[in-house]
């Protein structure tokens, strides 16, 4: 992906978070969702963060680390969550601003789970960002099991501003 691809994508992830943001209250995050793959929002959400986490230094400084693990005391309210996503969002933002396509389009070997594979850092940060899309539905289907049925404009349409919500 070419950088203001990556701009873009990065730009409508925090439009979405926003809009989730807007209507999951903290008194909702630690809810349990039966039958759900998550067992809470806080669950979700922390799990996409600490994806940032992994990767940001694979990212920025060429070393993949694990995923960090979080306790259950840790991150439970969107101030916290909140916090800690703004912190790793803008130090990838840092660097997606200070790279040309030329930089995001060269290949590196990291050391990624044991292996030694090839990625561009634009490569690693779509990934990174469309981890986080992917998300997005688990968050929507954790609502409703919530009572939450507020409809959301998270489509990409409607980030694009094209269509009224």
């Amino acid at each position: 992906m070419r950088k203001p691809e990556l701009e873009q994508l990065f730009a409508y992830t925090d439009y979405v978070w926003n809009e989730f943001r807007r209507v999951l209250p903290d008194s909702k995050l630690l809810i349990i969702a039966q039958h759900s793959g998550w067992p809470t929002v806080r669950s979700c959400l922390v799990h996409m963060v600490m994806a940032y986490e992994r990767w940001l230094p694979a990212i920025v400084e060429l070393q993949s680390r694990p995923l960090p693990a979080v306790g259950p005391d840790d991150l439970v309210t969107w101030e916290q969550i909140d916090a800690a996503r703004s912190r790793v969002r803008a130090t990838l933002g840092d660097a997606l601003r200070g790279w040309g396509d030329e930089e995001l389009a060269l290949l590196h070997d990291m050391q990624i789970d044991g292996e030694v594979l090839r990625y561009s850092r634009g490569e690693l940060i779509a990934h990174l960002l469309l981890h986080e899309r992917g998300h997005h539905g688990d968050i929507t289907t954790l609502m409703w099991q919530l009572g939450i049925e507020e409809e959301l404009p998270i489509e990409y349409r409607f980030f694009l501003g094209r269509h009224k919500t």
